[in-house]
């Protein structure tokens, strides 16, 4: 017996050893950390809220995601060694119509690797949608998609119309024209127009059948490269419905501003404490104009679904005087005014001035136009009236130069783009054998011309 534990204690010591050699665990996994940045080379921004994916080349069942903050910043804690693909998603990308870039990381130590992502720059997608282009004189691109207003579905084969203006110097002056850019959406709904200006105002609608937009102004940015959906819905029904407040550039209520919509006939409202409702409105991409005294006009562009109502806040700023602001407004008025009565002393079409203006004392824009030849007044639902050129055949719409710009005026409501008390002067081309070449549009209606000012009583 003594023998046998003797045996068995000399024996112990082996035994535990022998067990602590089989829990010892295996040495871990290299493991890196990635991190990055993810940055829109099209706005110059950061791309924040971009959702950031890492998957494994040899599994791609296994991928890990991160979330982008503010300033663009991701990371990816122990990441295994292997190869692997990494890319982003984000709703920019969708706007723009491409594919974010993958980029292969090969991870062999345990170190922090970093991984900077970008959006392609607005040159880069230009050039790629439109081609190189003129170095000297480079244009710009404006895309987006067509949507529905009743469905928010993406409308193929609709028709995109972007106009502009452009003023030459030759051999005949100064030379005015207003060409225009044409493109169809594709089948997945979107549209791109090549060849619009950089750092300018154009107008655009699109339509599909009997869906349209409103017209709408639209600034191209500096770098060349405008991105804007377009809703398109029905001007007949007036089911919309649009909603917001009027306040100066510190937050104050305007209780005196007046909201319109454009080319909405009779779509009008002033403000009750700063607050206005549209009702019955058009769907679809419109813009809404708002006017106070003692500010500057504003407009917004704003989508009007079908079903819910939209909401669009306006902020007023103040008209302040200075003598720069004088000087430049008195000579460009006064060019304007020059060429208004050099054209007058031709003899052809009708002339209003503002003194003539003064005498009429106009309220709605047809009282402008109610003794002017060739002009027919039609009346509606709206008290405003219609201002239409009479014909062999009956009425039609007039072509419509504010300020030397062409703007669609598509059923003569004058009044849903400007203001009476803003006119200065007026020429009308009843014929158009005698439009001037820089007002014909060739939509064989005559041309009606208004150059907005500060007239002399108001002064």
């Amino acid at each position: 017996m003594f023998r046998t534990l003797l045996v068995l204690m000399m024996a112990a010591p082996s035994v535990v050893a022998a067990q602590v050699r089989a829990v010892t665990p295996a040495p871990l996994p290299l493991r890196a950390r990635i991190v990055g940045t993810v940055f829109d080379s099209a706005a110059t921004q950061w791309l924040g809220g971009a959702t950031v994916q890492l998957v494994d080349a040899a599994n791609p069942s296994k991928v890990r995601t991160a979330i982008a903050t503010a300033n663009g910043r991701f990371a990816i804690d122990s990441v295994a060694v292997g190869t692997y693909l990494i890319g982003f998603f984000h709703q920019r990308l969708d706007q723009l119509g491409i594919e974010a870039p993958l980029f292969r990381v090969n991870i062999t130590t345990p170190e922090e690797i970093e991984v900077p992502m970008t959006i392609p720059s607005a040159e880069s997608i230009i050039t790629k949608r439109c081609g190189p282009g003129d170095p000297e004189q480079p244009m710009g691109l404006y895309l987006g998609f067509v949507r529905n207003a009743a469905t928010n579905a993406q409308v193929p084969a609709a028709r995109v119309r972007a106009q502009y203006t452009e003023v030459t110097v030759g051999p005949r002056g100064v030379e005015r024209r207003s060409p225009s850019r044409f493109g169809s959406s594709t089948d997945d709904g979107m549209f791109v127009l090549c060849g619009v200006p950089r750092n300018a105002p154009v107008t655009a609608r699109a339509y599909a059948g009997g869906d349209s937009t409103g017209f709408i102004e639209l600034r191209v940015p500096r770098n060349g490269l405008l991105v804007r959906d377009l809703v398109i819905g029905s001007t007949n029904k007036g089911t919309g419905v649009l909603r917001g407040a009027v306040k100066s550039a510190s937050g104050q209520a305007i209780a005196s501003a007046r909201v319109v919509l454009w080319g909405a006939s009779g779509n009008g409202t002033n403000t009750s404490n700063g607050l206005y409702s549209l009702d019955g409105l058009p769907t679809g991409t419109q813009m809404v104009e708002a006017r106070a005294i003692g500010y500057q006009p504003m407009r917004v562009v704003v989508d009007v679904p079908a079903t819910d109502g939209a909401t669009a806040d306006i902020t007023l700023e103040a008209i302040v005087a200075t003598v720069d602001t004088v000087r430049v407004r008195g000579d460009r008025v006064s060019n304007q005014m020059a060429e208004f009565e050099k054209r007058r002393r031709t003899g052809f079409g009708s002339f209003i001035d503002e003194n003539q203006l003064n005498a009429r004392s106009p309220i709605f824009m047809a009282d402008i136009f109610r003794t002017v030849p060739g002009i027919s007044i039609a009346t509606g639902q709206s008290a405003q009236g219609r201002v239409l050129m009479r014909g062999n055949g009956g009425t039609c719409a007039p072509a419509v130069f504010l300020n030397g710009m062409n703007i669609q005026v598509p059923d003569g409501n004058l009044d849903a783009i400007m203001n009476s008390q803003e006119v200065m002067a007026v020429e009308v081309y009843s014929r158009t054998s005698n439009v001037p070449a820089q007002f014909d549009s060739r939509n064989g209606c005559g041309s009606i011309v208004v150059w907005t000012g500060a007239r002399k009583s108001r002064r």
